[in-house]
């Protein structure tokens, strides 16, 4: 679940802004896809991740799609779903058949997929890396680090910046247990009409489903 959770970490934040430790060019590269995301209505994505661990010898790949409205979310990885309409929070296993139901307010807020790409405005001080291509697009390499690392458990995040579209294409979160998490956009698409319907769990949908309410 941490796996999972930790995409919300593309992710996924809150903090106090320290511009003045940042390098004008990474800031002014973090400004400019901060704005543009704040103009989007909706979005949807596709993302691989990669679990990394040398110490545990792991190295675990999955695939999802992530669709965000305002506040709500429906996010697919693998086996599990996790969907919230701003009110409640559902996580969904279809391995078990089992969906858990909280408060959103009890979730981790750097675990907000509805902040993936405002949740650097603040919190952290940046260092632009290099600029390079990658699959044929230019994109600009920052190196971002919480201004308040007692209370993160990673202490590095590598993001990599479209240069032309200002979107982010893939982070990095380097933690301080040794793990490494890279999450990676495959495909991203903005404004886009979602229905309501998506952000709501169905339990009709999902036959002989548990129920676990722990609100």
């Amino acid at each position: 679940m941490r796996t999972l959770l930790s995409l919300l970490s593309l992710v996924l934040v809150i903090g106090t802004p320290l511009h003045a430790q940042d390098d004008a060019k990474s800031r002014a590269i973090l400004d400019k896809m901060v704005q543009q995301a704040k103009g989007y209505t909706s979005f949807q994505a596709a993302f691989t991740s990669r679990l990394q661990s040398k110490q545990d010898g792991l190295d675990v790949k999955q695939s999802g799609t992530i669709k965000v409205k305002g506040k709500k979310f429906h996010l697919v990885l693998d086996d599990n779903t996790i969907i919230s309409d701003g009110a409640t929070l559902w996580t969904y296993s279809s391995e078990m058949n089992e969906v858990s139901i909280n408060d959103p307010s009890e979730m981790d807020q750097d675990l907000d997929p509805s902040t993936l790409f405002t949740r650097y405005e603040s919190g952290f001080k940046s260092q632009f890396v290099e600029e390079k291509t990658e699959n044929g697009a230019t994109v600009q390499v920052l190196k971002l680090f919480p201004t308040d690392p007692a209370k993160r458990a990673f202490h590095t995040v590598i993001l990599h910046v479209d240069k032309a579209s200002s979107e982010p294409r893939m982070v990095k979160i380097l933690y301080k247990d040794g793990n490494e998490v890279t999450y990676t956009l495959t495909k991203f698409t903005p404004n886009v009409a979602l229905d309501d319907g998506l952000f709501r769990f169905d339990k009709a949908k999902y036959p002989g489903v548990e129920v676990n309410d722990l609100r």
